[in-house]
């Protein structure tokens, strides 16, 4: 055999020694297809609608024919026939060459652990690395392919995980994984196996550091811009900032231990491990298994130094406590792991958050299946999963955290500004804006403040309901100055996708609250943001699916997180469980509207009007088509349907 196809990763033909042969780039093309294809031919038809999708047949098939007659010129030149040529088709002759993709198509060798090897030694670059296909049927194909690979490459793995017992055999599955993660990093079993193999080698910051590529990595794609200036401004403020606060050499733990930082004092988080609250008799068999893993997890973490941790039996009290909130606060509390058990037999699951207390934001969830018969062996498994996962996240929290740390001030107007937040009536918002401006005075480029005064920009748009277009011109300036003065936080995305949603730029908006889900998967606030704009894209069945996470991750909903699945299910046509979402709310009457418009819809007119007049009465002046001018919505047939259910109910 004298000649060897190499597609993995560059694409080239070359000779026993290694030098590479010329030949066409869609000789070469041609010649990786047939490889893959399971009869090893193919019509002429079928690869020139693979190779030239973008244009006419005829023209298409024209090309074949002259890229065919060329390799044909090529393979007598070289004295190889790669291929056959016929009046129809195409057929690789695969006495005269071979492939290294080939191994990827081999059957499983019956040791997995040799099978994994091989993979892994071919699997250095993907399937045509180097090939800028500008056909879409290509690229198709080449990503199918790609996506076999990896699967390849996964049940490998799979296979090769329960007899993996040495150093090296470990060290071999960790590479493997480590493979797949580059190319698909959102594989839960693969990160799952990759977090449980770092902590047990004590590399948690190495794991970090693998994750943060990722998002850096993230961030480059992106093609949202922020204000240039602002940025090159915030640049050297940072710089400035950075040679007063010197980042700690030695990690979390020296960072988070040191006595004094400029004068700082840097306490120690407190994290609460909440045990899941407790069930009437014999309705939750597991329940004291439940019980027990999480008090297992806190002694587990009891044994590191970057974080304090609350004893069980005072973590035991504070889950009983009529009024938990204040009790956390108490006690200096930074961290709360809160958990819920569901379901019954073998239904049952447990359900963990872990909740940053100061400003109620989630920064990581999971649920856990709760197997009658398998929770006694992989307790301490789930455990140590658990565990991972809350030191991951709480150091990489504690670390944006000394970002908030150097101005003390401006972090403390910033928390107040959240707390008015909370409330959606104007005077909470107004109120919000000024104490985000009292941060600023103390820290100009205080990102989350900065974020805030965008989000109290959009909100008083909403409630006002006058259309000021320049309300959210103001949102969409202070959000892209929070990107720039805080790129690897999701406030200034976040806000910058409401600010786009609300001015009519839908698609702007899904790609900047998609990123923000993206940078914080666990994010409530985000979910139910995305899901909003999902709605005004007229995607309400997805919108619902959203806006139902945001509620499982934050069960006490705020009015917005209802007012929005009010708004999914009316789009839905379900009237009335839009109306039993408007009944959950705390202040029922921000979604007077929409309540006239869904008992319109259904038919009970003399509801509909009361509403109708209760919403005169907060807003005389408010018109239906003013309003839906407004109001953007990608598709016009969800404008007509607000239109008919608002015209209805008598507005």
């Amino acid at each position: 055999m004298a000649f060897r196809l190499l597609t993995l990763g560059e694409l080239r033909l070359v000779d026993l020694s290694g030098n590479a042969v010329a030949f066409s780039e869609k000789g070469l093309i041609i010649l990786a297809y047939l490889f893959v294809h399971p009869q090893r031919a193919q019509s002429r038809t079928a690869l020139s609608k693979l190779l030239w999708d973008v244009v006419e047949p005829t023209q298409a098939y024209t090309n074949m024919r002259k890229s065919l007659s060329r390799i044909d010129s090529r393979q007598q030149e070289l004295g190889h026939q790669f291929i056959e040529i016929t009046a129809s088709d195409v057929k690789l002759n695969v006495e005269a060459i071979k492939c290294d993709a080939e191994g990827l198509q081999a059957p499983p060798h019956s040791d997995a652990l040799i099978d994994l090897r091989a993979l892994v030694g071919l699997f250095s670059h993907v399937f045509l690395e180097n090939i800028d296909s500008t056909g879409a049927a290509l690229s198709a194909w080449i990503e199918q392919r790609r996506a076999q690979h990896l699967s390849r490459l996964r049940e490998a793995l799979i296979s090769a995980i329960p007899i993996a017992k040495s150093a090296q055999d470990i060290a071999l599955v960790k590479d493997a994984a480590l493979r797949i993660f580059q190319h698909d990093p959102d594989d839960e079993m693969i990160v799952s196996l990759l977090a449980e193999t770092y902590s047990t080698e004590g590399k948690v910051e190495t794991f970090r550091n693998i994750y943060d590529g990722r998002k850096q990595k993230l961030w480059g794609n992106l093609t949202l811009s922020p204000d240039v200036h602002a940025l090159n401004v915030v640049k050297k403020v940072f710089e400035k900032q950075r040679s007063l606060f010197p980042a700690p050499k030695n990690g979390l733990g020296d960072a988070l231990t040191a006595s004094t930082q400029n004068g700082l004092k840097r306490p120690i988080p407190r994290l609460v491990l909440l045990p899941p609250a407790e069930s009437p008799a014999g309705s939750q068999p597991l329940f004291p298994l439940a019980n027990a893993l999480i008090e297992d997890v806190t002694i587990a973490l009891c044994a590191l130094t970057s974080v304090s941790v609350v004893a069980p039996y005072t973590a035991a009290q504070i889950g009983r406590h009529s009024d938990k909130a204040n009790t956390i606060a108490q006690h200096s509390i930074s961290y709360v792991l809160d958990t819920r058990h569901s379901g019954r037999g073998a239904q049952s699951s447990l359900f963990v958050q872990l909740v940053y207390f100061a400003n109620d934001e989630v920064i990581w969830a999971d649920r856990y299946d709760m197997d009658n018969d398998s929770l006694a062996v992989q307790r301490r498994q789930i455990a140590r999963r658990i565990t991972m996962a809350i030191t991951g996240e709480i150091e990489r929290n504690e670390l944006a955290r000394e970002y908030f740390e150097q101005s003390p001030v401006a972090y403390h107007h910033y928390l107040l500004g959240q707390r008015h937040l909370k409330n959606l009536g104007l005077p909470d918002i107004r109120r919000a804006r000024k104490e985000f401006r009292s941060a600023l005075n103390h820290a100009p480029y205080f990102a989350p403040a900065l974020s805030g005064i965008a989000r109290t920009y959009s909100r008083e748009w909403l409630i006002t309901a006058r259309g000021d277009a320049q309300l959210l011109k103001a949102a969409e300036k202070h959000a892209n100055k929070a990107i720039a003065a805080g790129q690897d936080m999701v406030g200034g995305y976040r806000e910058l996708g409401v600010a786009k949603m609300l001015l009519g730029g839908i698609d702007e908006s899904v790609e900047a609250l998609e990123l923000a889900e993206t940078l914080s998967p666990h994010y409530a606030d985000v979910a139910a943001d995305y899901a909003d704009t999902l709605v005004h894209a007229s995607k309400p069945g997805l919108a619902l699916e959203k806006i139902e996470k945001a509620i499982e991750l934050n069960p006490m909903s705020p009015d917005v997180y209802l007012w929005t699945a009010a708004g999914a299910n009316y789009c839905l046509e379900e009237y009335e469980q839009a109306l039993s979402y408007i009944e959950r709310m705390a202040d029922r009457g921000l979604a007077n509207r929409l309540s006239a418009a869904s008992w319109a819809m259904i038919g009970d007119q003399k509801r509909a009007k009361s509403f109708v007049r209760k919403a005169r009465e907060t807003n005389p002046d408010f018109d239906v088509d003013t309003w839906l001018t407004a109001v953007p919505f990608k598709e016009q047939w969800q404008k007509d349907h607000y239109r008919d259910g608002l015209r209805k109910a008598g507005f």
